[in-house]
This record gives C-alpha cells, sequence and structure tokens, in this order.
C-alpha cells in the first residue's frame, strides 16, 4: 500500500490550499436511462486507472450489486473518461444539469490521518455516507444514492492511492477529501439528469490555524442577507448554500469580521448557523453545550462528535431553538466544522440598517477552558492517540 509522508512536501508549511496530489480525482459514474431499471457505476483514479463497475438491479425493496475491480494504465480501458488521464479536467456535456438546474453539487469533506505507528485512518466515513443517503443531501436535490459501502470503500481507495501525500504524524496535517456528487446528463427543461457523477479529490492540509487553536476572532451577526430559507435546502450539503454567504462573508472581511453568523429567514431573532460551520454556545456554570435544532441548519459531523465528547465529559447537550439575545448567557461561543474542527468566537456584534452599532456580545477573550478540551480530545481520537472508545476512525488498508 506505501507510506504516508513519502511525497516530497513541505509538510511544516501546509495549509488549507495545498494542491499537490498524486490522483487529481477518482470518480464515479452512474448512468441511468430514464425509466430504466439499471445503473452502472464506474470509478476512474488518474494518472493510474482504476476501473470500478457496479451494476444495480432495482427489484421491489431490493437492491442486487456486483462490483468487479481491474487496473490499468493511463493508455488502458476505454470506459475510463478519456479526458482524466494525468489531468484534474472533468469532460462535461454543455447541457448537464449540474450547469443549468442546481444538481451542481452535493458534496462531502472528510479527513484521513497518519498515526504515530504509521497507519493511516478515516475520521467517520460512514457518518459522510450517512448524510448523503440518510440526510436526504442527494435525495432533497433528486440526485441518486451513494450506497454506504459503497462510499466508505471508494474513500479508501482514493486515500490508498494517495498513501504518500497523508501528512506525517505529528504538525497536525490531514488528507483532505472531498467527495462530490453531480448530474451529468443533458436536459434541458426543469428535471433529473439521467446520469450522474461521483468524484472524489484528495488535497494534503495543515492545520486551518498554525499550531491548532487560534486566538477568538470577531464574528459578525448578518441581517441584510439569509443563508437558507424555511423548508429550502438548508439541511443538505449542496453547493447553494455555500453560494449564499458568498457576497456576505466578502463583505463582513472588509469589516475586520472573519465570519458571519446567520439567523433564521422567517425572524431573524434565532441564531442559525456560521457561515461554514455550526454554532455552539458553551454555559461553564451549568455545565451545558447548547447548539440550534433548526432544520435549516446543516448537521455537522464534527459538532455529532463533540456532542458526544461533551457528554462523556458530564456536559448536558441540548439541541433547540437559540434566541439572539441568549448569546449573552454564553461563556464560550464556538464555530466548528471539518476543515476547522473549531473556531473560538470572540464576539459577535449586530449593526442597525443605519450601520450603528446595535448589540455586541463578548465571550471569552482566549481560549476557553471548556474550548480547549472538546478540540484537545476530538484531535486526540483523529490521531490515534487515545482510546477511540466510540469506534470513529476507520483504518485504511
Amino acid at each position: 500500500m506505501g507510506a504516508p509522508d513519502t511525497a516530497d512536501l513541505p509538510w511544516e508549511d501546509l495549509s488549507v490550499s495545498s494542491s499537490a496530489r498524486r490522483s487529481h480525482t477518482s470518480g464515479w459514474s452512474t448512468r441511468m436511462a430514464s425509466g430504466a431499471r439499471r445503473n452502472s457505476l464506474r470509478c476512474v483514479t488518474t494518472p493510474l486507472f482504476t476501473l470500478f463497475g457496479v451494476q444495480f438491479q432495482r427489484g421491489g425493496d431490493r437492491l442486487e450489486r456486483s462490483l468487479a475491480v481491474t487496473t490499468a494504465s493511463s493508455t488502458g480501458d476505454k470506459q475510463a473518461h478519456s479526458g482524466n488521464r494525468g489531468s484534474p479536467y472533468l469532460n462535461l456535456h454543455i447541457g448537464a444539469t449540474a450547469l443549468h438546474y442546481g444538481q451542481s453539487s452535493c458534496f462531502e469533506g472528510l479527513k484521513a490521518f497518519a498515526y504515530e505507528d504509521g497507519s493511516v485512518n478515516m475520521f467517520r466515513p460512514d457518518e459522510n455516507a450517512k448524510r448523503i443517503k440518510i440526510k436526504r443531501s442527494a435525495e432533497r436535490v433528486m440526485m441518486p444514492e451513494i450506497p454506504i459501502d459503497m462510499f466508505v470503500r471508494a474513500c479508501n481507495y482514493v486515500v490508498k492511492d494517495n498513501i504518500a501525500y497523508v501528512p506525517p504524524y505529528g504538525p497536525g496535517g490531514a488528507l483532505y477529501l472531498r467527495p462530490l456528487l453531480f448530474g451529468s446528463g443533458p436536459r434541458i427543461g426543469l428535471q433529473p439528469a439521467d446520469e450522474y457523477t461521483f468524484i472524489i479529490l484528495v488535497i494534503p492540509v495543515g492545520d486551518y490555524y498554525k499550531g491548532g487553536l487560534a486566538k477568538p476572532v470577531d464574528g459578525l451577526i448578518v441581517d441584510d442577507f439569509d443563508r437558507a430559507a424555511p423548508k429550502g435546502v438548508g439541511a443538505a450539503k449542496v453547493a447553494g448554500n455555500y453560494a449564499a454567504d458568498l457576497i456576505p462573508n466578502m463583505e463582513a472581511k472588509k469589516k475586520g469580521f472573519p465570519i458571519c453568523l446567520y439567523l433564521d429567514a422567517a425572524t431573524h431573532t434565532l441564531v442559525e448557523e456560521f457561515s461554514t460551520s455550526n454554532f455552539i454556545g458553551i454555559d461553564n456554570e451549568r455545565k451545558r453545550y447548547i447548539t440550534p435544532a433548526s432544520p435549516s441548519v446543516l448537521p455537522s459531523i464534527t459538532n455529532k462528535s463533540l456532542q458526544t465528547i461533551a457528554k462523556d465529559m458530564g456536559m448536558a447537550v441540548e439541541q433547540r431553538d437559540v434566541a439572539v439575545e441568549e448569546l449573552a448567557e454564553f461563556d464560550e461561543v464556538l464555530a466548528c466544522g471539518t476543515a476547522v474542527v473549531i473556531i473560538p468566537i470572540g464576539s459577535l456584534t449586530r449593526f442597525c440598517q443605519s450601520g450603528e452599532e446595535m448589540d455586541r456580545f463578548k465571550f471569552s477573550e482566549d481560549v476557553g477552558e471548556t474550548t480547549r478540551k472538546l478540540y484537545d480530545q476530538v484531535r486526540s481520537i483523529q490521531n490515534g492517540e487515545v482510546e477511540d472508545k466510540h469506534n470513529w476512525n476507520f483504518k485504511v488498508a
């Protein structure tokens, strides 16, 4: 299988935008003719092509599939998309629903970590698979489900294929995986595609902030924009949710706020989530971990993991509505997600229409005690430094 940390990269200088990798993409393509009962999936990895042929036969509640694995050189099997050979680019039909009708991106994000013993483990890939399948990201935009076992095997394969680019144990780096499903079949007229492509991009990354947890950052409460509409696609991990944040995010940064906090679109009285991260409020006196339960919020796997860790620490975990006024009661506030793990929030500011400051909620000026404990524990589990009693890590083999 090879070993991690063998690529010639400046490991100490990795950031979240590093780009070196052996396989530009690994892709699974699902073909579904309108009204057809059979689907086929295949995997393409460059520059060494490995082809996964999967046939689906749907009959009642049964799903039968066969899996064949073959390996060929970059001049090999014609089933591979020829445009992928040694290239990070994809050939896509101009009429693909990804370009016209919002079937552009149902995606995930997860990481693989090198352990001190030289092994490599992925953190909770099964939960990413469930979020696409069970949490209905794909279903919400009428794209096919990726079976959980296939999703995990695909992630395992692409990490193995890029094992040399897994950062070494110690400095805090990881191999970031971006599985992506989109409509590649042509359709003009609002309707789902008859073909979908599932690809996985991998990229070695360092800590979001050098040294792990950074000094708390100041956030802006957004009133001029909404992230997601009630009964919309806010709970699905699709590209449109991120497009909504582009303008407010850039405008906030110009004002000196590196992160935005969105409120519920209907009333602007309830906390929902940060730009790309879930919201967590900590009440140290009553040992409470509080996070919004809005149906417009993406269910974060990092948040889910931190909730379990908080319970292990003896904290009460509450998923419920969080009024804006309740921000004044929190000792610590943090944003959490796969890329950042945890960002401590030092303050949240809200402006009125005239541009004058209306509210400013202040939290811990330094990394809070509970924030530190949560971060250290989840990172220790990811790095194989403490017992994985919840069986979150999947060894790459």
